[in-house]
């Protein structure tokens, strides 16, 4: 396993020079070059601040790769994010290593729940899919009441929320792309 190719290759595909690295972790770049090149090793410590700045998890560092062409999440390891106050989750569908600009998830909104989602990007485009219930969503002045079958697509990530309004829990399948 190569440490230091899989920081550099997570570091280009998040766009990031060696000194906005060494900005977001406090380390310098000349170190983090050594780094990626592996002519040092990183502390825990600081993989810790390097995998932060990368938004990912220090054990995904040293996953072995299977393939850089596809994903497969099996039945129940989907990642999950739990929002009690808000009566909903949203789970991904597909993440890992690879240059992922489609995001796949399925948001499950309890009776009265909602997720609201913030952005403004103009770049990027979003396609939600009504599996079953009835949503109320929100995008700016604009108010679209969704069954299941319905579907909508939007250019633009912009500032939005679902609501369910039904008497029964919602599923939605979600999916952000991103033009970057």
């Amino acid at each position: 396993m190569d440490l230091g190719f899989r920081l550099r290759d997570l570091r280009r595909r998040h766009k990031m020079t060696l000194e906005e690295l060494a900005k977001r972790t406090g380390l310098t770049s000349s170190f983090l070059s050594q780094v990626e090149r592996n002519v040092t090793s990183p502390s825990v410590k600081s993989l810790r601040e390097i995998a932060s700045a990368l938004n990912t998890k220090v054990s995904r560092l040293f996953e072995e790769e299977r393939s850089r062409d596809f994903v497969f999440v099996k039945k129940g390891k989907k990642k999950k994010s739990v929002n009690n106050k808000l009566k909903s989750r949203n789970e991904v569908l597909a993440s890992g290593f690879l240059d992922i600009r489609m995001e796949p998830s399925l948001l499950i909104l309890e009776v009265g729940g909602k997720i609201e989602k913030q952005s403004d990007s103009l770049d990027g485009e979003e396609f939600g899919f009504v599996l079953k219930g009835k949503v109320e969503l929100l995008r700016g002045p604009e108010k679209f009441i969704m069954e299941k079958g319905d579907s909508i697509y939007f250019k633009g990530v912009k500032s939005h929320k679902i609501v369910n309004v039904d008497n029964s829990e919602a599923k939605l399948l979600w999916i952000v792309s991103s033009q970057a």
